[in-house]
């Protein structure tokens, strides 16, 4: 699959997962953005079955890191209502800490690809996505943080809608450590009292916000 295609599966997938998300806002589950995501990435690794073969061992343990984070997000869209909270912050803190290594490896092993970094990219939009949705069904932040959960869709939607063609921009630090920080926050917000967890939200979101809103500007100039 081309650059190309990876990038109309890109369109798509945030179009679908737009979608899931408003029927898993309208029917209280979770359940609807798990299998949407579920099904959208087994279509985007199939189609990439010939470039796992060239890995060794197979797939790559970049890819494979990336896929057990993936895994345990869509399980989570099933199962957390039957985790404490406290076990729920430790897994995602745990998929934050396996993003990280994911990245070492791949540049580590030289197994870099076009493949991995929407793999990667797109599963890290997921986990803000689910976990932002979670927090609200869990009655842990307002409505606002879904607004955040779900930009990253919104704004490849925009893009599409406008029919306007992001420009690459030269990675930005700052970027990185807000999309860090904002990592780190989703996944203790479950453990934190309540004006604590409420307020790190809120700054983080601004953050996120003037982070998203930076790069529209700089594509308008």
């Amino acid at each position: 699959m081309s650059i190309g295609k990876i990038k109309k599966w890109n369109d798509t997938h945030a179009f679908s997962i737009l979608a899931a998300g408003g029927l898993s806002l309208y029917t209280g589950r979770a359940e609807f953005l798990s299998l949407t995501a579920m099904g959208s990435f087994l279509y985007y690794v199939l189609s990439h079955k010939g470039l796992w073969m060239t890995y060794k061992p197979f797939g790559g343990y970049a890819n494979w890191v990336t896929s057990f984070r993936l895994c345990l997000l869509i399980s989570f869209g099933f199962i957390y209502l039957y985790l404490s909270n406290e076990y729920l912050a430790g897994l995602l803190l745990m998929i934050v800490i396996l993003d990280v290594v994911d990245g070492y490896i791949a540049r580590k092993l030289n197994q870099q690809s076009d493949f991995g970094l929407y793999f990667d990219m797109e599963t890290d939009a997921f986990f803000v996505a689910l976990v932002s949705m979670l927090l609200y069904f869990k009655g842990m932040a307002p409505a606002w943080i879904l607004i955040v959960g779900f930009m990253r869709y919104l704004n490849v939607a925009v893009y599409q809608i406008l029919r306007l063609k992001p420009k690459k921009e030269p990675k930005q630090r700052f970027a990185s450590v807000i999309a860090g920080t904002l990592f780190v926050v989703l996944a203790i917000s479950f453990m934190l009292p309540t004006p604590i967890r409420y307020y790190s939200l809120l700054i983080v979101s601004i953050l996120v916000m003037y982070s998203f809103g930076r790069s529209f500007l700089n594509y308008l100039k």
